[in-house]
């Protein structure tokens, strides 16, 4: 017997809508971690089974165990990437200093001037006093702003905290918890597991396909730099984390690269750089994430392309995730709205043929 609904009940809707978004507005800055635990625990399930046999059934111990394995998986290889990363950013940063004291940026103008005589607006520039000085307002700059970095690093680690413990409580209780979100959910035992299945199928494709693509790049790009006799180590990485960037992403690295190896006459390197990040580079981003993506994931390269882009644009660096697995959902939404309304969609089409056939 189905139950008419009635004024209290609306009333009820009303109260817990409210009471969601108060809930929302208060964890709202933890929602990146929250969210982030919650799929790591969903892609770490089969793991924890396995684990979870070996310990004889103690949940806490193999919820542990896996916290532990996640720690010395992503933060120990930061840690150790990090100092390296510092450690010839030092390095590039002083040599970068001393290519400017010795006189080459003259040599840039003296180019500019005979190639583009007709505007000369550098003559009356002092460019190794004006490089000079953005070098060291740059480094002014820096220190000023230690403090905000080191604070932006101290949040990615309590945000990463935050995740272990999302992780830790979810991990164990996951089937509960997801047993009694769909319970409240009023969809069919079937699209439920349909819609959980996407889920997974998202979010590995996209945080694989964004890892390995950008290991890609920063390892093809860092072999470029290295051959080129700049850095590699310290340039791979930064161009790793530059190819997150959509649109221009790796660009922002090998082109200021290749202009400097042109001004310092290293003319056939400076080719080098540039037909091997348009080719090599270039072709890890334009394969290998459209290969994950829609190998598991089964979307379409224009949608991916539009999914991440949007999602970048609304969530930051957090919508390499969200941005595909909105667009997913989205799919899988109307795929089951097309299974429960088939018999009505099926008669508007016949009698969309049957108006046609008639004019």
């Amino acid at each position: 017997m189905k139950e008419k609904l009635n004024i209290s009940h609306y009333f009820l809707f009303v109260l817990i809508f409210a009471s969601i978004f108060l809930c929302y507005k208060m964890i709202n800055i933890y929602l990146n971690p929250i969210i982030f635990g919650l799929i790591l625990a969903i892609l770490a399930k089969p793991l924890y089974e396995r684990v979870l046999k070996k310990v004889k059934g103690r949940t806490n111990l193999a919820s542990g165990i896996l916290c532990i394995l996640l720690i010395v998986v992503i933060v120990l290889p930061f840690m150790i990437l990090f100092s390296l990363v510092i450690k010839q950013g030092i390095i590039s940063f002083n040599a970068i200093t001393d290519w400017v004291m010795v006189g080459n940026l003259e040599k840039f103008a003296q180019l500019y001037e005979k190639y583009l005589p007709e505007t000369g607006f550098l003559n009356d520039i002092d460019m190794k006093a004006t490089i000079t000085n953005l070098s060291t307002n740059s480094g002014k700059f820096l220190i000023q702003k230690s403090g905000t970095i080191v604070g932006n690093i101290t949040a990615v680690f309590i945000n990463f905290g935050l995740m272990i413990f999302v992780f830790f409580f979810v991990i164990q209780n996951e089937k509960k918890l997801f047993d009694y979100i769909f319970h409240l959910i009023p969809l069919s035992k079937d699209h439920e597991t349909i819609l959980i299945d996407k889920i997974k199928a998202v979010s590995k494709s996209a945080i694989l396909g964004t890892l390995v693509t950008a290991a890609g790049q920063g390892v093809a790009g860092g072999i470029a730099f290295a051959v080129c006799g700049l850095p590699g180590f310290f340039w791979g990485t930064v161009m790793g984390f530059a190819s997150l960037i959509p649109v221009v992403g790796t660009a922002l690295v090998w082109i200021p690269a290749a202009i400097y190896l042109f001004i310092a006459g290293n003319i056939k390197s400076g080719v080098f750089m540039i037909i091997w990040s348009v080719v090599i580079v270039g072709m890890i981003d334009n394969f290998v994430r459209p290969l994950f993506m829609s190998g598991s994931a089964n979307m379409s390269t224009i949608v991916i392309f539009f999914s991440i882009l949007g999602g970048l644009n609304l969530f930051g660096l957090a919508g390499l995730l969200y941005g595909p697995l909105i667009f997913a959902i989205t799919m899988v939404l109307f795929y089951i709205y097309e299974l429960e309304f088939t018999v009505f969609l099926k008669d508007q089409d016949n009698k969309k043929q049957t108006k046609e056939t008639t004019l």
